[in-house]
Order: C-alpha cells, then sequence, then structure tokens
C-alpha cells in the first residue's frame, strides 16, 4: 500500500518533468518534492495506523490474559509524611488526584489487606506498610504468586492508633475500566516502541524494577525506611 502510494507519485513526478522541461532545475526540484510530500505522509500515515492496531491488540490480549485488576485506595490519618490539610495530615487518595492527595494503587486478584510495622529512622514512630494480599502490583509488568504485597507505607507515632482494614477500601474494575488503566499504565511507562513484552522491565537495565515499590514482607523489612 505505501509502495504503491510512493511509486504513483514517483511516475507522477516523472510525468511532470517531462511536460515542464521548460522549467529551471530549482523549480524541478521544488516541484518534486512538493508532489512526493502527500505520499510519504500517508506511507506515514498508514504505518503509524498498524502500529496503533498492533498495540491495541497486544493491550487486548494482555487485559484478557492477566487476573481480575484491583483498585486500592485508603485513609490514614496521622501520617508524618502526608502534607497538612484542616490541621491534621492524612495520607488519602483521590481520583483524579489533586493537590495534596495520592494516587491509588492496582494490583492483580486482592484478597484482604494488612498493615505490618516496622521501626522508623524516627524513635518514636513505626513505618507502618499497608499490605495488600494478592498476586503483586500492575506496575512490576506480569502478575506473580500470592503473597502480601506493600502498597504504601505511612510514618506513624508509636503512640497512636495502628490503621485497620476499614482504612483501605479494595474494589474491583470492570473490564472497560481494567481496559483504561492499563491503557494509561502503558503509557505513563513510556516503554520503547510500545513494546507491551517490556511492560514493567527497565528500558535501560531489561530488569524489573527493585526499588521500594511492591515489595514482599521479606523485602521490605530488609529496606531502610
Amino acid at each position: 500500500m505505501n509502495k504503491r502510494k510512493i511509486f504513483a507519485a514517483l511516475v507522477s513526478i516523472g510525468v511532470g518533468l517531462y511536460l515542464g522541461a521548460c522549467q529551471s532545475n530549482a523549480d524541478k526540484v521544488a516541484q518534486a518534492e512538493n508532489d512526493l510530500k502527500p505520499a510519504y505522509a500517508a506511507a506515514s500515515d498508514d504505518e503509524q495506523s498498524q502500529k496503533d492496531k498492533e498495540v491495541q491488540e497486544q493491550i487486548r490480549q494482555y487485559v484478557e490474559e492477566t487476573p481480575n485488576l484491583y483498585r486500592i485506595t485508603w485513609k490514614v490519618c496521622g501520617d508524618g509524611n502526608a502534607p497538612y490539610k484542616n490541621g491534621t495530615r492524612c495520607n488519602e487518595t483521590k481520583i483524579p488526584r489533586t493537590k495534596g492527595y495520592f494516587q491509588p494503587v492496582y494490583v492483580w486478584g486482592a484478597n484482604g489487606v494488612q498493615f505490618v510495622n516496622k521501626q522508623d529512622f524516627v524513635r518514636n514512630f513505626w513505618t507502618t506498610g499497608l499490605f495488600v494480599k494478592s498476586r503483586g502490583c500492575l506496575n512490576l509488568g506480569k502478575p506473580r504468586e500470592e503473597g502480601l504485597y506493600n502498597v504504601k507505607n505511612f510514618m506513624l507515632k508509636k503512640t497512636g492508633t495502628t490503621p485497620t482494614p476499614e482504612n483501605v477500601k479494595v474494589e474491583v474494575l470492570s473490564k472497560e475500566e481494567k481496559q483504561k488503566v492499563v491503557e494509561q499504565a502503558f503509557k505513563d511507562a513510556e516503554v520503547e516502541n510500545y513494546a507491551l513484552k517490556n511492560f514493567g522491565v527497565s528500558a535501560t537495565t531489561g530488569l524489573i524494577p527493585t526499588g521500594k515499590t511492591c515489595l514482599t514482607v521479606d523485602e521490605w523489612k530488609k529496606t531502610q525506611s
């Protein structure tokens, strides 16, 4: 399709050059360039359209073949790392996110939540991790074995009250919502050439990120607060 358009344009240019023999060489070159522009633009559009279709098909298969996706939201007050709102510090999610709020986290196959404490670098505080029993977080790229995965950390006073599952909301997404979340996560990841097979993998190292994201309890306990 693309080659045909360019070939047709070249033929048209050749005819034009023959008929316009009286034109200067500079005029002929300029005319040839102008005649080629639509053909190259059409070829480029066709190529991009085909790439978009391939990406959408990869995403469709990804959505179909992965477990149910869940949205995890929370509201935990007393968090020393949260911004002040109305005289208190509350770490709270909001959709869409606005100033002073946090993004939700998406996990596969959620099946319960749990809060775990470990010593914070500040003596009188805990680092309290919110863990979701699931098959891991969307940003890991692929589902893992079921276990407790860390989705958020809070800095809470030891004399305060430890949060409970009532502070957390777990919602299963519809297939349509899952599709939109996956598409957005895919774009945000800025994966080279939109290769879904590389989603969740570092473009520089080729490895799944090992930062303080979606760690198991054992991994989380070994990290510094």
